[in-house]
């Protein structure tokens, strides 16, 4: 009997832990479909985060320069991501991967606030490999950023080659895992300080002033006294002398001040980039996270 009830608890024991790892390894399973889908596809949640690097600068189109190409409604911008992206442990988006977007609205700076505001849409991703993703394209505020960009009216850009500024997924983004990895080997990040900026703006050092040459004294040259000649009768003659001499000395010549050099703007940066639309977060429910009229 005792050795009928070890048997039956060994046997319960077993079922037990092997009841346990079938639960770990469904849990695994459903997490990994969850995340790279049933047809071998990533899929990257919303309000996922995504760095970018901004490629081609923004200019601004201040009165003065009307003849300068500036931003407006509808310009493109073009961006590539400058860190990669994971989900589940599995490299979803490369750094080094394009971005490209539009500007659907825009401010310029002005003197009593130094800041440009500026409405993007992205548009889509372009892969190494040449694989697309388009991004956005619903006709909503989806994968849309309001840009907050410090930046004075002394500029001439909006944004520079190298700006830093986020895209945040609002809705899950839907990838092929085959054709991510084949894009992984060509990607090439880019360094946000290897950038050039775009900006005409050269510094130019002045000039320094000269000395003047001081002027030189007039010359008197001293005259004669009168002379006078006394006569035997007590009269006497005077003579005129003659009066001083004076020879005009020369005027000095004044210094030259100088020229003062041309200093340029710091650098437009970027200090945040909100989402518009609405995103759906993990438990299914929607949060509204920006909503800029």
């Amino acid at each position: 009997m005792l050795r009928f009830v070890a048997t039956l608890g060994l046997a319960v024991f077993l079922a037990g832990v092997a009841g346990s790892g079938v639960t770990a390894e469904a849990s695994d399973l459903l997490q990994t479909q969850q995340t790279t889908g049933a047809q071998g596809a990533l899929v990257v949640p919303s309000g996922t985060q995504v760095p970018l690097v901004v490629t081609r600068p923004v200019r601004a189109q201040p009165k003065q320069r009307a003849a300068m190409q500036g931003a407006s409604v509808q310009d493109a911008l073009f961006a590539q991501t400058s860190f990669p992206v994971a989900v589940g442990g599995t490299m979803a988006i490369p750094a080094g991967t394009y971005v490209e977007g539009e500007i659907l609205s825009l401010t310029q700076p002005t003197r009593k606030v130094s800041q440009s505001k500026m409405r993007v849409r992205f548009t889509g991703l372009v892969f190494a490999n040449g694989y697309t993703v388009p991004l956005g394209n619903d006709g909503s505020d989806a994968d849309t950023m309001d840009v907050t960009v410090q930046v004075s009216t002394a500029n001439d850009l909006l944004l520079d080659n190298g700006a830093q500024m986020e895209l945040t997924l609002t809705s899950p983004l839907t990838l092929s895992a085959k054709k991510v990895r084949a894009a992984i080997p060509l990607s090439k990040a880019v360094k946000p300080g290897s950038l050039a900026s775009a900006t005409l703006c050269r510094a130019t050092p002045g000039t320094p002033g000269t000395a003047g040459t001081p002027g030189t004294p007039d010359t008197v040259i001293a005259g004669t006294p009168d002379t006078v000649i006394p006569g035997p009768d007590g009269t006497s003659t005077t003579i005129p002398g003659t009066p001083p001499t004076v020879i005009p000395g020369t005027p000095g010549t004044p210094g030259d001040p100088g020229t003062p050099g041309t200093v340029c703007p710091a650098r437009p940066r970027v200090i945040s980039s909100v989402p518009v639309a609405v995103v759906t977060v993990a438990t299914g429910q929607s949060g509204v996270v920006n909503q800029v009229q």
